[in-house]
């Protein structure tokens, strides 16, 4: 699928640090699927700041392929509004600076409304119901963001979305280096051995895909290959 990401500057190295402190899934990057919304959210971040302009930008994301990829990322899926996904929003809303997120790299899920600040208290206090509670921070309209909570998910988000060539480029960079390592030869000699090799041919096949796992897992292919 593809994710949007609004905003009014142009984006460098995403830094979590900067981001809003009690948002719905913590102090994360947040994506949607649907580009009305990431607009909507520029041309808010425009109004406020009075700076910049309306930007957003598209990067394409598929969660069976990530976890693929990098299967020792958490992740979290709300697939619909429910009461644990009520509390989930109500814990990150209301967490303090010095408290520990969560320990999921990546969230997804609907969006809350942001007047709901009122109907956390009544709820602390039991003034309503969880159902009652869940209604009211609900939007009417259909929602979704995709939030990236760690270093670890913005690289896998970013590498995901390199060119195949450059991927490809930087993976055999990568086993030569390794090779050069492990076996004390020059430079040429590892990248001649890489090129020679049957898992070269494979890695430049875009089609198969296997460009896009880790290096670690090609370079064991590699070693078995040239024992």
């Amino acid at each position: 699928m593809t994710i949007y990401y609004g905003t009014n500057i142009e984006i460098g190295a995403i830094d979590l640090s900067f981001c809003p402190l009690n948002c719905d899934f913590g102090q994360d990057f947040y994506t949607t699927s649907i580009e009305t919304h990431a607009i909507r959210r520029a041309q808010e971040i425009v109004r406020k700041s009075k700076q910049g302009k309306i930007m957003v930008f598209e990067y394409s994301f598929d969660f069976d392929e990530i976890i693929k990829i990098n299967p020792n990322l958490k992740i979290k899926r709300f697939e619909k509004v429910c009461a644990e996904w009520a509390q989930f929003v109500m814990l990150n809303r209301l967490r303090k600076e010095d408290e520990t997120q969560h320990e999921y790299d990546i969230v997804e899920g609907p969006v809350a409304n942001d007047k709901m600040f009122r109907q956390f208290q009544l709820y602390a206090k039991n003034r309503i119901k969880m159902n009652e509670f869940v209604r009211k921070i609900t939007f009417r309209e259909i929602t979704h963001q995709i939030a990236f909570c760690t270093e670890e998910a913005l690289d896998a988000l970013l590498a995901y979305n390199e060119p195949p060539r450059y991927k490809i480029e930087n993976l055999i960079a990568e086993l030569s280096v390794k090779l050069m390592q492990d076996n004390n030869i020059s430079k040429i000699d590892a990248m001649t051995i890489v090129y020679n090799s049957l898992i070269f041919a494979k890695i430049n096949d875009e089609k198969n895909n296997l460009y896009l796992k880790p290096w670690q897992e090609i370079y064991e292919i590699l070693k078995l290959e040239i024992q």
